[in-house]
């Protein structure tokens, strides 16, 4: 039977949120369909490495936002990690996002900050007025006009088209505005983050401490659909789930873009870093992570000589398989909204959150900062 005044429906990180903010001021029921707690960000410790395996992708917190960081940190500490990327592009690595040393190194130059930015000006505008591109309707236009094809094609166009399964034609160019060139040096991914690193305890720790109050009860392996008829018709319910899985897909199926992963343990990889792209379209995943490197603070995690590896796949998404990407589209956003009215009309208790519920690609940071402002609005 359930009592509780609040039931949220999913356990990642906006969910956690929500739950433990609710939980100072009434009983909170948390759920989740999976079999762990932490949603995406689940990770666990392999018993003969101490790797911290993160079992859907890595996952790297960052933020801009005191408010954010203020909050988390009352729940895990971290280390000090900062994020480098670098893509493989026909055997070799160069740094990502774009800078100045990715630049040199694929035009074999020795440009400074200033000749950079001219030079790719140049290869931008000659390419785009060779292809007759004045007003970038697609991404394959947007990356040309801001780069030049050859850049774009190194290191944009397979990676993106992978991603999508789909020609870059066929993509938004606003997807560009998540990829920006520097002319310099730094190869932080994250170069706007005033806060970065790894929790030091691992991030499913971290939902276990924000639920350990003994005002919130925690369900796995548990369903809406499985509680949906013992719900108090006074309560009110937080769902962080897919709005056309809970309305049964009545309008349509809301498109996504899927993953799988392969891991792997090896010893003495060749991969000495937390993160490669590849941007071959002839290598079916999208990256490579090797765990280990992201424990800086555990030297004899990152010094052994075994490493454990996983290859990161696209997949397509169906009914039953696991939605990561929304495809932000007019027509999904049109349809997105019309289960959003649906949904009110059946569920008058019911508030739709999270990156799945708002059907929004978030940061961890972002879903954090929803989560904290919709419980203000609850309150």
């Amino acid at each position: 039977m359930i009592t509780q005044k609040y039931i949220v429906v999913g356990a990642g990180l906006f969910g956690a949120t929500v739950a433990e903010k609710l939980s100072h001021q009434a009983p909170v029921l948390i759920i989740d369909r999976r079999p762990h707690l932490a949603g995406n960000v689940y990770s666990h410790f392999d018993e003969a490495t101490g790797i911290e395996v993160h079992d859907y992708g890595s996952h790297i917190f960052h933020t801009e936002s005191d408010e954010v960081w203020d909050y988390i940190t009352q729940f895990t500490d971290f280390n000090n990690y900062t994020h480098t990327v670098n893509t493989r592009y026909q055997g070799e690595l160069y740094p990502m996002p774009i800078n100045l040393d990715t630049i040199n190194k694929l035009y074999g130059q020795d440009m400074d900050t200033e000749g950079a930015e001219r030079f790719v000006a140049k290869e931008a505008k000659a390419d785009s007025e060779k292809e007759g591109i004045t007003d970038p309707q697609n991404f394959e236009e947007k990356g040309i006009s801001l780069v030049g094809r050859k850049l774009y094609e190194a290191f944009l166009k397979g990676y993106t088209e992978k991603q999508w399964n789909t020609k870059a034609t066929n993509l938004s160019a606003d997807i560009l505005k998540r990829i920006p060139v520097r002319f310099s040096h730094d190869n932080r991914y994250f170069i706007t983050a005033k806060h970065q690193g790894i929790p030091v305890e691992g991030y499913t720790k971290i939902v276990e401490n924000m639920l350990s109050s003994e005002n919130i009860e925690t369900r796995l392996s548990t369903s809406f659909k499985d509680i949906e008829a013992e719900i108090p018709e006074d309560a009110m319910v937080i769902y962080c789930g897919p709005v056309d899985e809970l309305l049964d897909y009545e309008l349509g199926v809301l498109p996504y873009r899927s993953l799988r992963f392969e891991t792997e343990v090896v010893e003495n990889s060749e991969q000495k870093e937390a993160v490669i792209n590849e941007a071959d379209p002839d290598v079916p995943y999208t990256r490579t992570h090797n765990f280990k490197y992201y424990q800086i603070h555990r030297p004899e995690v990152v010094n052994q000589s075994t490493s454990i590896l996983m290859r990161e796949y696209p997949a397509d998404f169906s009914k039953g398989a696991e939605p990561y990407y929304p495809v932000n589209t007019e027509e999904s956003e049109k349809l997105y909204q019309e289960y959003v009215k649906l949904a009110k009309e059946k569920y008058p208790n019911l508030i739709l959150g999270g990156r799945l519920g708002a059907y929004k690609y978030w940061d961890m940071d972002v879903a954090i900062k929803n989560a904290l402002e919709l419980v203000e609005r609850i309150k």
